[in-house]
C-alpha cells in the first residue's frame, strides 16, 4: 500500500512538472513573439483562462521564466513580462559579437561535409520561406527557419555551453526583432543578401570575413531593436 502511494505521489509530481514545462514553453514563445508585451502584468486568473491551466503549474512556469530573465517578479504584486531597454540591446549585441569571434574559428576548423550540407539545406529552407504573411503579420515559420539557419552554422563549435548560451541570446534577439518587425522600422534592409554572403564566407572557411559579416548582421538587428524599444516606450 505504501509503495503504491509513493508511486502515485511520484507520478503526480512528474505530471505537475510536465505541465509546468509545457506552460513555460508556451508563455516563453508568446513573450518572444510579442503576443505578451513588455511590462504586461501576468495575472494568474487571466493566465489560467488564456492557457487553460491551474494556478500552481502557472506559478511554477512563471518562476522558471523569471530565472531566465523573461519575466519579472514584482515582490508580492505578482509577475510581469520583463521590460526592454537600450542597455539590454547594447549588452546583447556586444555579447553575441564576442561569442561569434570565439565560436566561428572553431566552427570552420571542426565543421565537416555533413555540417556543410546542413548549413546549405537550412539556408535553402530559409530562403524559400517568406518573412511575412499575406495579412502583414510576421511568419512564424520564417522565424523558426531563421533560428535553425543561424544555429546550424554554430553547431560544430565544440562546446555545448556556448551553444546553450547562443540559444538563450537568440531568444532575446528574436524578442526585439519581433517588436521591430511589427512596424515600418525594417526599412530597406536586405536580410536575404546578408544571409547569402554569410553562407559563402562560411563555406569558403574564411573566418575573418564570416565573423565580420555575422557581427554586422547582429549589429544591424541591434539598431532595429533600439528603434523598436523607442517606439514601445512611446506607446
Amino acid at each position: 500500500m505504501k509503495k503504491g502511494k509513493r508511486r502515485s505521489e511520484s507520478s503526480g509530481s512528474v505530471s505537475a512538472a510536465t505541465r509546468a514545462t509545457t506552460l513555460s514553453r508556451a508563455i516563453k514563445e508568446d513573450i518572444i513573439r510579442g503576443a505578451l508585451r513588455p511590462k504586461e502584468w501576468l495575472r494568474i486568473d487571466v493566465m489560467r483562462e488564456r492557457y487553460g491551466a491551474g494556478a500552481s503549474p502557472l506559478r511554477e512556469a512563471l518562476n522558471r521564466l523569471s530565472a531566465q530573465g523573461l519575466v519579472e517578479q514584482k515582490d508580492q504584486r505578482g509577475f510581469a513580462v520583463a521590460d526592454i531597454n537600450q542597455d539590454h540591446v547594447d549588452e546583447l549585441v556586444f555579447t553575441r559579437c564576442r561569442l561569434n569571434e570565439i565560436m566561428l574559428p572553431a566552427v570552420l576548423e571542426r565543421g565537416d561535409s555533413v555540417w556543410e550540407e546542413r548549413v546549405v539545406l537550412a539556408h535553402y529552407h530559409l530562403s524559400k520561406t517568406p518573412p511575412f504573411m499575406s495579412d502583414g503579420r510576421v511568419n512564424d515559420d520564417y522565424l523558426m527557419r531563421h533560428r535553425e539557419f543561424h544555429m546550424s552554422i554554430l553547431t560544430p563549435c565544440g562546446s555545448r555551453w556556448l551553444l546553450e548560451l547562443s540559444e538563450k541570446l537568440f531568444d532575446w534577439t528574436e524578442r526585439y526583432q519581433n517588436l521591430a518587425l511589427r512596424g515600418d522600422i525594417v526599412g530597406s534592409r536586405d536580410v536575404a543578401s546578408e544571409h547569402n554572403e554569410l553562407v559563402k564566407a562560411v563555406l569558403a572557411r574564411d573566418a575573418a570575413k564570416a565573423i565580420s559579416l555575422l557581427n554586422e548582421h547582429v549589429r544591424t538587428t541591434g539598431r532595429l531593436a533600439r528603434a523598436a524599444e523607442q517606439r514601445v516606450m512611446a506607446e
